[in-house]
Order: C-alpha cells, then structure tokens, then sequence
C-alpha cells in the first residue's frame, strides 16, 4: 500500500540530489570566471612554474605552501599521460587572434601564454581543480549549516550568497589555491566537531593543512575551544575559574596537533631555505595597519569588504547575544584574531582572505537568525 509512495519520494530525493549537484556546479564556475576576467588568473601559470622550481616571487610565503603547487602538477603529469594521449588539446587548439584595431594588453599576454608549450593543460587543470575545490567548498558549507539551519532552501540560499562573495573576493589575486583549500580544512573540522566524528581524522588534517597554508595554526585551537565551556564565564581577576575546561586527553591531543603542525612548518622552512616575509606595499606591523585604515587603499580595502560581506558582521554584532551558543563560542575566537591578524599582515583589499570565518561562521550565524525569527514570528502572531 505504501510502496508507490515510498518509491516515489526516493526518486525525488535522486531528482533533489542531481539539481543540487547541478547548481553546485553552476555556482563553482562564477568564481573562476570572475579570477580570469576581473583579476590575475592568467599569472597563475607562471606562478606557479616559479614554485616547484623554487624560485617563488614572493619565497616568503608563497614557497612553503606546497600542498596545492604540488598536487596540481601531479595532476598536470596524469592528464598529460591520459586524457592528453587521447585528445592532445595542444595539437587541435591554436590560438591567433587578428584584429585591424589591435589587441589590448591581456589579450596579448592570454595568446602568448596559450602558445607556451604545455600551458593549455596546466590551464585545464587550474580549472579543474579550482571548480573542484568550490564545489566541496558549497558540500561541506551545506552539511555545517544543516546542523544549525532545517531549512534547506535558506541554507541553498546561503550558498549562493556565498558563490558570490568567492567572486567578488578576486581583487590583486591569481586563482590562489590554498587559500580555498584553507576554507575547506576548517569548514570540514567544523563538520567533525558538530557531527562528533572521530577526533582522529584531525590529525591528517592538521598535517595536510601545515603543508597547504599558515593560517591553518588555528585548527587544533578551534577543536579544543569547542570542547570548553564557557558558559558560566565571568569576567575576574579569577575569570579562569569560570570556565570548565576539557578533560586532559584533549589538551594533549591538541598539543600532538600543534607539535604536528610546527613540525612541517619548521621543516618546509629548513628544506627550502628560510628568508624574511617579503614586502607588499609597506612593511607587516603598524605601516600595514595605517594603509589598511588611513589611506586610500584602506577605502579601497572597505568597499571589497563590503562588496564580500556586504553587511552581515553588523548585523551579527546587534544580534550577537540571540546566537547559537557554539557559533558565538567559535565568532569569538576566531573571528577578532583572523581579521587583527591579517590587517596588520597583508593589504586588506584581499578580501579572498577573509572568506574562512564567512563560510564557517558568518553566514551559518545569519541563516539561523533568520529561520528563528520566522519560526518566533509563527509562535507568536500580531
């Protein structure tokens, strides 16, 4: 009696399925598009190349982060070995484009690059693996916000908030790899934490994240908070008191972690050669800090901001105390030292670099409020 009813909602769970995983694919193209024509995309190639021949333009930091370098030109060699044996593309592509008006200067570098010997494959595969990494990216963002939000078309409306935000984030960027590998290694702790998976996939993470990027010193510290409470915290001279901290198997745990990760962070360090942070614009410290807040790139740094953010931290910040309580837990800590961090680090018009605790933290934080306030609204008609 139920049967046809049974099957027929398992197939529209398939049909579900299929059009989520089209429109992942949809919105993952955006923001490669938008690195080609809106920024520096086209630089990834020699970039790239200047890496794995350690010769990186900017060695620090740009050469100790070999997860992505290294992982592409291993697919660059598979493709070339097996997709490239049956369609070699650099023998039916060639590029030439005519005009009696001339070409702009992009256009030139784009022909000279795609008649480079073997830059078409590296540029499929750039393609390919930066897709990839926005549609996990858009997977493991639906399975976090799914703990805190039920609505799954308010949480499909938040990752396409958040398509866009990964395309307005291009400025001064090539495809930048690591930094969308960083978002997926937080956004998949944050799944093991919620989800209480086994604590020891975090030790492959922890590893694979020290060799992609340095940001991710904050993943063992983000395992640990989250297994503090903090609930009846008082500010005091004996404020420590007031909070209950984990139990001694996960302070040693996260302190494995961090030996962990200062073991491949020393170690990348020694291997290639240890040089001083290379400078962009002004010096990291106080110079950085005042260009990112009083000067015109800071003006510049406010309307990329805006432009990826929109308004989303204020309207957090007034609602803050109405948050769920380990989203504020996670705002708190991680939120104030990522953006400290890098104002006074990097030039802050890089919005690209924000975008861990938008994904992780922001825009989760945001959809709750909304699906609470409606459902407060159902409870509690005018």
């Amino acid at each position: 009696m139920f049967t046809p009813t049974t099957a027929l909602s398992q197939k529209n769970n398939q049909i579900a399925k299929w059009f989520l995983c089209f429109c992942f694919a949809l919105l993952s193209i955006f923001p490669v598009y938008r690195n080609f024509y809106y920024s520096n995309g086209l630089l990834t190639y020699e970039r790239h190349k200047a890496v794995i021949e350690k010769r990186s333009e900017y060695f620090n930091p740009w050469q100790y982060r070999i997860l992505c370098p290294y992982t592409v030109e291993a697919l660059v060699k598979l493709y070339s070995i097996t997709v490239d044996k049956i369609y070699p593309v650099e023998q039916k592509m060639h590029f030439s484009i005519q005009s009696t008006s001339g070409t702009t200067n992009e256009t030139d570098e784009f022909v000279k690059l795609m008649q480079t010997p073997g830059a078409i494959q590296y540029m499929i595969v750039f393609i390919f693996f930066r897709f990839t990494e926005h549609f996990f990216i858009f997977f493991l963002a639906w399975r976090l916000w799914s703990y805190f939000v039920k609505s799954k078309w308010l949480i499909f409306l938040g990752i396409n908030f958040l398509a866009l935000a990964l395309g307005n984030a291009v400025a001064v960027a090539d495809l930048s790899f690591n930094t969308y590998m960083d978002i997926i290694f937080y956004l998949t702790t944050a799944n093991i934490i919620v989800y209480k998976k086994n604590y020891l996939w975090l030790v492959p993470i922890t590893v694979l994240a020290s060799l992609n990027r340095e940001t991710s010193i904050l993943i063992p510290a983000l395992y640990f908070v989250s297994q503090t409470d903090f609930t009846h915290f008082k500010l005091s001279k004996a404020f420590w008191k007031s909070i209950i901290f984990p139990p001694a198997k996960i302070w040693w745990f996260t302190i494995f972690l961090y030996v962990l990760f200062f073991a491949v962070f020393i170690s990348l360090r020694i291997y290639f050669g240890y040089k001083p942070q290379q400078v962009f614009k002004v010096p990291a410290g106080l110079p950085m800090l005042k260009l990112n807040f009083f000067s015109a790139v800071g003006v510049k740094a406010f309307m990329e901001l805006l432009g990826t953010f929109a308004v989303i931290p204020l309207i957090i910040l007034y609602t803050f105390k109405r948050m769920p309580y380990l989203l504020k837990k996670w705002f708190l800590f991680i939120v104030p030292i990522w953006f400290a961090v890098h104002f006074v680090s990097v030039v802050a018009y890089q919005t690209r670099l924000f975008l861990v605790p938008l994904a992780m933290i922001m825009i989760p934080m945001l959809l709750w409020l909304i699906e609470n306030e409606i459902k407060n609204n159902i409870e509690t008609p005018n």
